[in-house]
Protein backbone atom coordinates (compact mmCIF):
# COMPACT_ATOMS: atom_id res chain seq x y z
CA UNK A 1 0.00 0.00 0.00
CA UNK A 2 2.65 2.59 0.67
CA UNK A 3 4.33 1.47 -1.98
CA UNK A 4 1.59 2.54 -4.32
CA UNK A 5 1.16 5.84 -2.64
CA UNK A 6 5.01 6.58 -2.94
CA UNK A 7 4.74 5.22 -7.15
CA UNK A 8 1.34 7.60 -7.35
CA UNK A 9 3.46 10.69 -5.81
CA UNK A 10 6.53 10.14 -8.02
CA UNK A 11 4.13 9.99 -10.84
CA UNK A 12 2.07 13.05 -10.42
CA UNK A 13 5.67 14.85 -9.26
CA UNK A 14 7.65 13.80 -12.82
CA UNK A 15 4.08 15.46 -14.63
CA UNK A 16 5.07 18.49 -13.05
CA UNK A 17 8.56 18.76 -13.74
CA UNK A 18 8.45 17.15 -17.44
CA UNK A 19 5.73 20.25 -18.04
CA UNK A 20 8.53 23.02 -15.94
CA UNK A 21 11.31 21.74 -18.36
CA UNK A 22 9.74 22.20 -21.66
CA UNK A 23 8.24 25.61 -20.27
CA UNK A 24 11.70 26.65 -19.10
CA UNK A 25 14.23 25.49 -22.16
CA UNK A 26 11.57 25.82 -25.25
CA UNK A 27 9.77 28.44 -26.68
CA UNK A 28 8.96 29.00 -30.84
CA UNK A 29 12.71 28.85 -31.56
CA UNK A 30 14.01 26.35 -28.93
CA UNK A 31 13.45 22.49 -29.26
CA UNK A 32 13.94 20.20 -26.84
CA UNK A 33 13.59 16.00 -27.16
CA UNK A 34 12.66 13.25 -24.93
CA UNK A 35 16.18 11.95 -24.04
CA UNK A 36 17.23 16.14 -22.74
CA UNK A 37 14.19 15.79 -20.72
CA UNK A 38 15.07 12.49 -19.25
CA UNK A 39 18.80 13.48 -18.29
CA UNK A 40 17.01 17.04 -16.67
CA UNK A 41 15.08 14.99 -14.40
CA UNK A 42 17.45 12.57 -13.22
CA UNK A 43 20.23 15.52 -12.90
CA UNK A 44 18.08 17.94 -11.13
CA UNK A 45 15.36 16.07 -9.55
CA UNK A 46 17.07 12.21 -9.18
CA UNK A 47 13.79 10.90 -11.40
CA UNK A 48 14.02 8.18 -13.69
CA UNK A 49 11.48 7.48 -16.73
CA UNK A 50 11.33 5.84 -19.70
CA UNK A 51 11.02 7.37 -23.17
CA UNK A 52 7.82 6.00 -23.30
CA UNK A 53 6.90 7.00 -19.87
CA UNK A 54 7.77 10.64 -20.92
CA UNK A 55 6.09 10.00 -24.17
CA UNK A 56 2.99 9.40 -22.41
CA UNK A 57 3.40 12.71 -20.05
CA UNK A 58 4.02 15.22 -22.59
CA UNK A 59 0.40 13.85 -24.51
CA UNK A 60 -1.32 14.02 -21.10
CA UNK A 61 0.09 18.29 -21.01
CA UNK A 62 -0.97 18.44 -24.78
CA UNK A 63 -4.41 17.39 -23.89
CA UNK A 64 -4.77 19.11 -20.54
CA UNK A 65 -4.60 22.50 -23.03
CA UNK A 66 -0.83 23.08 -23.06
CA UNK A 67 0.05 24.77 -26.18
CA UNK A 68 2.89 22.13 -27.11
CA UNK A 69 4.13 21.07 -30.51
CA UNK A 70 6.05 18.23 -31.45
CA UNK A 71 8.17 18.06 -34.06
CA UNK A 72 8.38 14.88 -35.41
CA UNK A 73 11.61 13.13 -37.07
CA UNK A 74 14.70 10.73 -36.40
CA UNK A 75 14.51 12.55 -32.83
CA UNK A 76 11.13 14.16 -32.10
CA UNK A 77 11.70 17.73 -30.80
CA UNK A 78 9.31 19.53 -28.72
CA UNK A 79 8.42 23.45 -27.92
CA UNK A 80 5.50 25.52 -26.36
CA UNK A 81 4.37 27.53 -28.87
CA UNK A 82 2.44 30.25 -26.48
CA UNK A 83 2.31 31.04 -23.22
CA UNK A 84 0.00 33.01 -20.44
CA UNK A 85 2.56 36.27 -21.25
CA UNK A 86 3.51 36.75 -24.74
CA UNK A 87 7.34 38.63 -24.80
CA UNK A 88 5.62 42.16 -24.81
CA UNK A 89 3.93 42.15 -22.06
CA UNK A 90 6.25 40.28 -20.00
CA UNK A 91 8.93 43.39 -20.66
CA UNK A 92 5.77 45.60 -19.52
CA UNK A 93 5.83 43.69 -16.09
CA UNK A 94 9.58 43.85 -15.52
CA UNK A 95 9.86 47.57 -16.48
CA UNK A 96 7.11 48.62 -14.46
CA UNK A 97 9.06 46.83 -11.55
CA UNK A 98 12.51 47.66 -12.22
CA UNK A 99 11.23 51.42 -12.35
CA UNK A 100 8.63 50.88 -8.73
CA UNK A 101 10.54 52.90 -6.33
CA UNK A 102 8.48 51.78 -3.45
CA UNK A 103 10.64 48.58 -4.10
CA UNK A 104 14.27 48.00 -2.40
CA UNK A 105 17.41 46.71 -5.32
CA UNK A 106 16.99 43.69 -3.27
CA UNK A 107 13.20 43.29 -3.86
CA UNK A 108 13.35 44.20 -7.37
CA UNK A 109 16.18 42.00 -8.79
CA UNK A 110 14.03 39.18 -7.43
CA UNK A 111 10.85 39.77 -8.55
CA UNK A 112 12.15 40.77 -12.14
CA UNK A 113 14.11 37.43 -12.11
CA UNK A 114 10.94 35.65 -11.53
CA UNK A 115 8.43 37.64 -14.00
CA UNK A 116 11.45 37.27 -16.05
CA UNK A 117 11.79 33.27 -16.07
CA UNK A 118 7.78 33.39 -17.28
CA UNK A 119 9.93 34.11 -20.70
CA UNK A 120 11.25 30.90 -20.79
CA UNK A 121 14.79 30.63 -22.89
CA UNK A 122 13.64 34.59 -23.84
CA UNK A 123 14.59 35.48 -20.26
CA UNK A 124 18.42 36.44 -20.82
CA UNK A 125 16.63 38.51 -24.03
CA UNK A 126 14.27 40.06 -22.02
CA UNK A 127 16.64 41.02 -18.78
CA UNK A 128 19.99 42.41 -20.85
CA UNK A 129 18.77 46.05 -20.54
CA UNK A 130 17.04 46.37 -17.31
CA UNK A 131 19.29 47.31 -14.24
CA UNK A 132 17.82 48.14 -11.26
CA UNK A 133 21.22 49.83 -9.62
CA UNK A 134 19.92 52.91 -12.22
CA UNK A 135 16.80 54.18 -10.24
CA UNK A 136 16.80 55.15 -6.50
CA UNK A 137 14.75 53.62 -4.53
CA UNK A 138 13.53 52.62 -0.65
CA UNK A 139 15.67 50.90 1.32
CA UNK A 140 13.09 49.61 3.28
CA UNK A 141 13.46 45.39 2.44
CA UNK A 142 9.52 44.31 3.91
CA UNK A 143 7.61 46.01 1.33
CA UNK A 144 5.99 42.58 -0.05
CA UNK A 145 5.34 41.57 3.53
CA UNK A 146 3.53 44.92 3.95
CA UNK A 147 1.28 44.42 1.25
CA UNK A 148 0.48 40.96 1.80
CA UNK A 149 -0.12 41.85 5.36
CA UNK A 150 -2.90 44.86 4.08
CA UNK A 151 -4.09 42.35 1.20
CA UNK A 152 -4.96 39.90 4.28
CA UNK A 153 -6.97 42.41 6.36
CA UNK A 154 -8.79 43.44 3.26
CA UNK A 155 -9.73 40.20 2.91
CA UNK A 156 -10.75 39.77 6.39
CA UNK A 157 -12.28 42.73 6.38
CA UNK A 158 -10.67 44.33 9.39
CA UNK A 159 -8.79 47.53 10.50
CA UNK A 160 -4.69 47.84 10.49
CA UNK A 161 -2.45 49.41 12.79
CA UNK A 162 1.04 50.89 11.97
CA UNK A 163 3.37 53.30 12.88
CA UNK A 164 4.58 55.80 9.67
CA UNK A 165 7.71 57.04 8.62
CA UNK A 166 8.54 60.88 7.26
CA UNK A 167 11.07 59.55 5.43
CA UNK A 168 13.35 56.10 4.98
CA UNK A 169 16.75 56.47 4.40
CA UNK A 170 20.23 55.05 5.45
CA UNK A 171 21.00 58.55 6.97
CA UNK A 172 17.67 59.26 8.38
CA UNK A 173 14.00 57.53 9.79
CA UNK A 174 11.52 59.77 11.87
CA UNK A 175 8.34 58.73 12.62
CA UNK A 176 5.34 60.66 12.21
CA UNK A 177 2.50 61.52 14.65
CA UNK A 178 4.93 61.32 17.65
CA UNK A 179 5.97 57.72 17.06
CA UNK A 180 2.28 56.90 17.42
CA UNK A 181 0.28 54.18 15.37
CA UNK A 182 -2.17 55.26 12.48
CA UNK A 183 -5.18 52.86 13.06
CA UNK A 184 -6.59 52.48 9.44
CA UNK A 185 -9.99 50.61 7.48
CA UNK A 186 -7.46 49.75 4.10
CA UNK A 187 -9.64 49.79 1.15
CA UNK A 188 -6.87 49.49 -1.81
CA UNK A 189 -3.33 49.07 -2.34
CA UNK A 190 -2.40 51.08 -5.75
CA UNK A 191 0.39 52.01 -7.69
CA UNK A 192 0.88 56.08 -8.40
CA UNK A 193 3.62 57.61 -10.25
CA UNK A 194 6.91 55.75 -8.88
CA UNK A 195 5.20 54.64 -5.87
CA UNK A 196 2.86 51.91 -4.29
CA UNK A 197 -0.15 53.75 -1.81
CA UNK A 198 -2.08 52.20 1.01
CA UNK A 199 -5.99 54.15 0.62
CA UNK A 200 -7.94 53.74 2.96
CA UNK A 201 -9.92 55.81 6.26
CA UNK A 202 -7.80 56.87 8.80
CA UNK A 203 -9.47 57.03 12.40
CA UNK A 204 -6.42 60.06 13.22
CA UNK A 205 -7.33 62.23 10.24
CA UNK A 206 -11.24 61.27 10.35
CA UNK A 207 -11.21 60.81 6.42
CA UNK A 208 -10.02 58.88 3.62
CA UNK A 209 -6.08 59.19 3.37
CA UNK A 210 -3.25 57.73 1.12
CA UNK A 211 0.13 56.41 2.62
CA UNK A 212 3.21 55.44 0.71
CA UNK A 213 3.42 51.81 1.32
CA UNK A 214 7.63 51.96 1.55
CA UNK A 215 6.69 54.09 4.65
CA UNK A 216 4.73 52.09 6.77
CA UNK A 217 7.59 51.43 9.29
CA UNK A 218 7.04 47.21 9.58
CA UNK A 219 4.28 45.25 9.12
CA UNK A 220 0.97 46.03 10.00
CA UNK A 221 -0.49 44.16 12.79
CA UNK A 222 -4.46 43.51 12.00
CA UNK A 223 -7.09 44.37 14.46
CA UNK A 224 -10.25 42.25 15.90
CA UNK A 225 -12.59 45.21 14.38
CA UNK A 226 -13.78 45.32 11.19
CA UNK A 227 -13.54 47.99 8.52
CA UNK A 228 -15.11 51.54 8.13
CA UNK A 229 -17.15 50.69 4.95
CA UNK A 230 -15.85 51.62 1.91
CA UNK A 231 -17.73 54.92 -0.34
CA UNK A 232 -18.86 53.80 -3.20
CA UNK A 233 -17.50 56.81 -5.05
CA UNK A 234 -13.98 56.06 -4.07
CA UNK A 235 -12.13 58.01 -6.25
CA UNK A 236 -8.74 56.94 -6.43
CA UNK A 237 -7.22 59.80 -7.96
CA UNK A 238 -8.42 62.82 -5.45
CA UNK A 239 -6.70 60.06 -2.38
CA UNK A 240 -3.69 60.44 -4.31
CA UNK A 241 -3.21 63.91 -5.72
CA UNK A 242 -2.15 65.88 -2.92
CA UNK A 243 1.34 65.74 -1.36
CA UNK A 244 3.38 63.18 -3.49
CA UNK A 245 5.01 62.80 -0.44
CA UNK A 246 1.94 62.35 1.48
CA UNK A 247 2.16 64.71 3.85
CA UNK A 248 -0.63 64.25 6.06
CA UNK A 249 -1.30 67.67 7.82
CA UNK A 250 -2.41 69.65 4.95
CA UNK A 251 -5.84 69.83 3.84
CA UNK A 252 -7.09 69.66 0.96
CA UNK A 253 -8.14 72.67 -1.24
CA UNK A 254 -9.80 73.87 -4.79
CA UNK A 255 -7.36 75.19 -7.21
CA UNK A 256 -7.53 76.91 -10.08
CA UNK A 257 -4.50 76.28 -13.01
CA UNK A 258 -3.91 77.48 -16.25
CA UNK A 259 -1.72 75.66 -18.44
CA UNK A 260 -0.49 75.25 -22.14
CA UNK A 261 -1.83 72.81 -23.89
CA UNK A 262 1.71 70.71 -24.47
CA UNK A 263 1.57 69.98 -20.63
CA UNK A 264 -2.23 68.63 -21.19
CA UNK A 265 -1.10 64.56 -20.37
CA UNK A 266 0.96 65.89 -17.48
CA UNK A 267 -2.44 67.28 -16.10
CA UNK A 268 -4.44 64.12 -16.87
CA UNK A 269 -1.99 61.56 -15.48
CA UNK A 270 -1.91 63.81 -11.79
CA UNK A 271 -5.31 64.66 -11.71
CA UNK A 272 -7.96 61.99 -13.99
CA UNK A 273 -9.01 62.25 -17.38
CA UNK A 274 -12.56 63.31 -15.90
CA UNK A 275 -10.77 66.73 -14.80
CA UNK A 276 -13.33 69.46 -15.66
CA UNK A 277 -11.14 71.70 -18.45
CA UNK A 278 -12.04 75.45 -19.75
CA UNK A 279 -10.46 76.32 -23.13
CA UNK A 280 -9.17 79.80 -22.46
CA UNK A 281 -7.57 80.10 -25.90
CA UNK A 282 -5.79 77.71 -28.32
CA UNK A 283 -2.94 77.50 -26.74
CA UNK A 284 -4.17 77.18 -23.13
CA UNK A 285 -6.90 75.66 -20.62
CA UNK A 286 -7.76 76.64 -17.26
CA UNK A 287 -9.26 73.73 -15.03
CA UNK A 288 -10.13 73.67 -11.05
CA UNK A 289 -8.43 70.71 -9.10
CA UNK A 290 -8.53 69.43 -5.62
CA UNK A 291 -4.89 69.31 -4.10
CA UNK A 292 -3.23 69.84 -0.76
CA UNK A 293 -1.62 72.95 -1.71
CA UNK A 294 2.03 72.33 0.16
CA UNK A 295 5.86 72.82 -1.09
CA UNK A 296 5.70 69.87 -2.90
CA UNK A 297 2.39 70.58 -5.29
CA UNK A 298 4.03 74.22 -5.45
CA UNK A 299 7.32 72.70 -6.57
CA UNK A 300 5.37 70.41 -9.04
CA UNK A 301 3.83 73.98 -10.91
CA UNK A 302 7.35 75.62 -10.90
CA UNK A 303 8.49 72.40 -12.38
CA UNK A 304 6.89 73.29 -15.78
CA UNK A 305 8.72 76.11 -16.00
CA UNK A 306 5.95 78.93 -16.11
CA UNK A 307 3.71 76.72 -18.93
CA UNK A 308 1.29 75.88 -15.57
CA UNK A 309 0.67 78.58 -12.88
CA UNK A 310 -2.17 79.11 -10.13
CA UNK A 311 -4.34 81.49 -10.86
CA UNK A 312 -6.39 81.17 -8.28
CA UNK A 313 -7.82 81.52 -4.96
CA UNK A 314 -5.48 84.58 -4.22
CA UNK A 315 -4.38 82.48 -0.68
CA UNK A 316 -2.78 79.61 -2.59
CA UNK A 317 -1.24 82.22 -4.79
CA UNK A 318 0.42 84.22 -2.34
CA UNK A 319 2.00 80.71 -0.74
CA UNK A 320 3.31 79.49 -3.90
CA UNK A 321 4.81 83.33 -4.04
CA UNK A 322 5.98 83.06 -0.60
CA UNK A 323 8.02 79.64 -1.31
CA UNK A 324 9.51 80.76 -4.28
CA UNK A 325 10.86 83.96 -2.78
CA UNK A 326 12.23 81.66 -0.11
CA UNK A 327 13.92 79.44 -2.10
CA UNK A 328 15.68 82.88 -4.26
CA UNK A 329 16.63 84.13 -1.38
CA UNK A 330 18.87 80.90 -0.82
CA UNK A 331 20.68 81.28 -3.38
Amino acid sequence: MENAKKLKTNNCLRLMYVKEIIFEFTDEDHFITVGEITDILKNSYNITATRQTLYDDIEILIDAGYDIECVKGRNNKYHVLSREFDTAELHLLITSVESLKSLSKTQSKSLVKKVGRLAGPSCDYLLQNINVENWSRTDNNQVCYIIDAILDAIRKNRQIVFKYYKNINIYKKDLVNGGKEYQVSPYRVIRSGDFCYLIGYSEYHKKITAFRVDLICGSPKTKNRSRVPEPEDLYMNKCISGSPDNKQDTESSEVVLEFSNDVMSSMLDRFGQDMNITLVSTEKCKAKVHVEPDNAFFAWIFGFAGKARISGPSDIQYKYIRMVSMEMARL
